[in-house]
């Protein structure tokens, strides 16, 4: 039988071009065994597959949260022969023991989980993270500690004829950039995709000058404020009185977010008023600068309960 050889170094390329043909993590390619490691290739610290650590964002370095069932967040592990598709594995541990396993699903760059178990008041608990495919596992993530508590909720009295004091969320905010520095533009898209796709009847009745409601928008915005308190509503043309209806912002900038016009403006829903409103994530800060005018931060929209 006539055997072909190829020249040395000719797989690596042809690796290196299949894997850089899919860029989205939503459509990756089916990886070999011997791309992402195998059983039989167990490296020193038991991993089997081919993949980084992922890299704990939050809660971390023994911080108090103010919840027991808080939630989880990390940057996703890279596979060395591109985007494999992957699910990940959270331990969450006592000085004991461990006390609460999930795997769950990958979403594009980083990764959140709202633990689904009642945590002890007071208690030390450590977590970590690993990235699997399968059968086969990746590194784990360094163990991060926090404290659990319940969270106290101070509502002074009312005044006389005020109303009453509105809640704010609470959760994982990205640091301030450094100073004269703005953050990066995030991609929420995944997330309001994922809002549409389970409330599909609140998207279609968001408009709310023909008779449509909120519900839309304060799920959307409950969901961007549950990955990153950085998002919230905006004032149209800097009124913190007028919240748009189907724009939310994005703070860059330092400081409290409540009132910055410090925001990236992103408009999300397509059609908004139309037979068939769709969800979109169309950057509009530049067209609003353009035009002269500005969006302002809103954490929650007047009137909202």
């Amino acid at each position: 039988m006539k055997k072909t050889f190829y020249p040395a170094g000719l797989s690596f390329v042809l690796a290196a071009v299949l894997s850089g043909c899919s860029s989205s993590p939503q459509s990756p390619t089916s990886p070999s065994a011997a791309s992402v490691g195998s059983a039989a290739a167990t490296a020193s610290d038991g991993s089997t597959l081919k993949v980084t650590s992922p890299a704990i964002i939050a809660p971390i370095d023994g911080v108090t949260v103010d919840t027991r069932t808080p939630t989880l967040y990390w940057a996703n592990s890279t596979g060395h022969y591109g985007s494999v598709g992957l699910a990940y594995t959270l331990e969450v541990s006592t000085p004991a023991a461990v006390v609460y396993t999930r795997t769950v699903g990958e979403t594009p760059n980083t990764g959140s989980h709202r633990i689904e178990l009642e945590l002890t008041q007071g208690t030390v608990y450590s977590w970590r993270i690993r990235a699997a495919l399968g059968t086969l596992v990746g590194p784990w993530s360094i163990w991060a500690e926090f404290r659990a508590t319940a969270p106290v909720v101070v509502v002074p009295p009312p005044t006389t004829g005020s109303p009453s004091p509105t809640p704010t969320p609470t959760g994982f905010r990205t640091p301030d950039p450094p100073a004269g520095q703005r953050l990066p533009r995030v991609n929420g898209l995944p997330v309001v995709q994922r809002v549409a796709s389970s409330n599909p009847r609140a998207l279609q009745n968001s408009c709310q000058d023909h008779g449509g409601s909120w519900e839309f928008m304060d799920l959307t915005v409950d969901a961007l404020q549950a990955t990153d308190l950085r998002w919230g509503y905006n004032g149209k043309r800097g009124n913190s009185n007028d919240p748009s209806q189907d724009v939310v912002d994005y703070h860059y900038g330092a400081g409290p977010s409540e009132g910055s016009t410090q925001v990236y403006i992103i408009d999300l829903i397509s059609g908004h008023c139309g037979a068939s409103p769709s969800v979109t994530w169309l950057d509009v800060t530049d067209v609003t600068a353009n035009a002269g005018s500005v969006g302002r931060y809103i954490t929650r929209r007047p009137g909202r309960r």
